[in-house]
């Protein structure tokens, strides 16, 4: 029979690893169904009419027609948000909305795969591991939302693009990498 002390060591280390696990980041695409300023909360309707409620993070950034502010969301926006999952709370720290100059954005998370210099080519693993490659073209490159070089880039960094899809070719807009301080 398991003792007591060995049976809590066993469910604390498979609570803290399904805890590690549900903390990844993750994207959501639908449109604003409401806001709850008091609460700091959205609910997002999906494509399959399934809603989901979204805490806005303290350092939230929402990008409207390619300018970034704090609150800039409204009730029947089309957006993309990337998102903490959390345990119990999802929780919004990038939102871009859908209209002016990224109608036809997307947001994507995932894992830089390498970058060849040469050819100026992003490879990037995606979060269902589907690769892609993306020149770089005019792209920005941030390192925790400070402007970077994309020589800064590592394989294996945790990345955030925006990506257009313009008549079905994409073309990466903006690398934002997240690195611990």
């Amino acid at each position: 029979m398991m003792s007591l002390t060995k049976w809590l060591s066993a469910t604390m280390a498979i609570v803290l690893w399904v805890g590690n696990a549900a903390a990844a980041d993750t994207v959501a695409v639908g449109k604003v169904k409401s806001i709850n300023a008091d609460n700091k909360t959205f609910i997002l309707t999906d494509a399959a009419d399934k809603e989901q409620t979204f805490k806005l993070g303290d350092a939230l950034v929402v990008n409207r027609a390619g300018k970034e502010g704090k609150s800039d969301l409204k009730s029947g926006d089309a957006i993309n948000v990337c998102y903490d999952k959390g345990t119990f709370t999802k929780t919004a720290h990038y939102i871009l909305v859908q209209e002016g100059t990224s109608k036809n954005s997307a947001l994507v998370r995932g894992n830089v795969k390498g970058y060849d210099a040469g050819k100026k080519e992003l490879t990037f693993t995606n979060e269902v591991k589907t690769d892609a490659t993306y020149s770089m073209g005019e792209a920005t490159v941030r390192f925790n939302m400070e402007n970077a070089k994309i020589d800064n880039v590592t394989i294996g960094d945790h990345a955030l693009l925006i990506v257009d899809m313009v008549e079905g070719t994409p073309t990466l807009r903006s690398v934002m990498v997240d690195r611990a301080k």
